[in-house]
Formats: C-alpha cells, sequence, structure tokens
C-alpha cells in the first residue's frame, strides 16, 4: 500500500511540473511573439524593410526565435514568419491542457479525467515517437532550419554527433520511463472502475 501512495504523490508531483512546464512555454512564447512584433513593425507579415535572402531576424534566445526571411517556394516559406513562435506556444498548451487532466484526475480519483488523460499522453507519445522517427530517417529536416548565424545550433549539433551513443540511452531511459508511467497510469484506472 505504501507503494501505491508513493506513486501517487510521484503522479501529482510531475503532473505539477509539467503544469508549470506549459504554462511556462505558454508565457514565453507569447513573450517571444510580442517581441517579434515589435521588432518587425507591428503586422504578422514580414519586416517593414525588405531583406536579402540570407539575412536573419534575431531577437530573444538565437536557438529558438532565428526566423529567414528569404523568399523560397517551400512549404515552410509559406508559413507565417513566426511559424516557431506559434508552434512553441501550441505545444506548450498541449502539454498544459493534458498534464491539467492528470492533475484534475489524480487529485479527485476521477475515472474520467484519468481516462482521457491516459488516452492524450499515449497519443503525446506516438506523435513524439513519429516526430522522433522523421527526423532520424529523414535527414531532409536540416535543411529546413533556418542559418543561425550565433553557430550554436552547429555547437549542439556537434555535441550531439560525439556524444551519439549516450544521448540515444538517455532517449531510451526517458522513452522507458514515460511507458512505465503510462502503464502505471492505465493500472490505477482499471483498479479504480474496479472498486
Amino acid at each position: 500500500m505504501a507503494c501505491r501512495g508513493f506513486f501517487e504523490c510521484l503522479l501529482k508531483l510531475l503532473n505539477f511540473v509539467l503544469t508549470v512546464a506549459g504554462l511556462a512555454m505558454v508565457g514565453y512564447g507569447i513573450y517571444l511573439l510580442v517581441e517579434w512584433m515589435r521588432i518587425s513593425g507591428g503586422g504578422g507579415g514580414a519586416p517593414p524593410s525588405p531583406a536579402p535572402p540570407a539575412e536573419l531576424l534575431m531577437f530573444g534566445r538565437p536557438m529558438l526565435t532565428a526566423v529567414a526571411l528569404g523568399d523560397g517556394g517551400s512549404f515552410f516559406d509559406k508559413l507565417p514568419k513566426a511559424w516557431f513562435i506559434y508552434l512553441f506556444i501550441g505545444v506548450g498548451a498541449i502539454i498544459f491542457v493534458i498534464s491539467l487532466f492528470g492533475c484534475i484526475g489524480a487529485a479527485t480519483r476521477n475515472t474520467c479525467c484519468l481516462c482521457c488523460y491516459a488516452f492524450l499522453v499515449i497519443l503525446l507519445i506516438l506523435v513524439e515517437a513519429g516526430a522522433a522517427a522523421f527526423i532520424f530517417f529523414d535527414e531532409s529536416w536540416k535543411d529546413v532550419i533556418p542559418v543561425d548565424k550565433t553557430e550554436n545550433f552547429d555547437v549542439m549539433y556537434d555535441f550531439l554527433k560525439e556524444n551519439w551513443e549516450i544521448a540515444r540511452w538517455v532517449a531510451l531511459g526517458s522513452v522507458i520511463f514515460e511507458d512505465y508511467t503510462s502503464i502505471l497510469r492505465v493500472s490505477r484506472i482499471h483498479k479504480h472502475m474496479h472498486i
């Protein structure tokens, strides 16, 4: 029984941390969007002066907000200029909503909330696995990333290349941890349904 209480507290703590992280992502994304609007001249379109294709608009954290202003024909060139900021806010909102279901479900022991939470976590894991498979098998993602004048991306990419074995084990460990907690959640839901 003590183990059950421990895992319940661990689930509540993990969901609280994820809720705060989701809110922080949304807040920081809104800050970045406001800064981008201020720098680009207000509207959601291009900056007031035409920029050469190789030039970048940089603000906030360089790795998160380097936006290529060049003209091109790819899908990513047709997206709004602040597409990464919108994606960042969206991911933060999704994490917030999922972890909120987990917090409410764990605190009230509501079976409906816990079932919805388990479904959303499994869906999130599948999306993460799909994104990881896309990045791993499709090498064209390197061409889509905007040029980083600070070269922080190159430093990070070289570091990961040198320490690829460690990065793989860390990624495997996090996936196993997510799967294990998902199984615990589902088993907890199953126990509550039969009580």
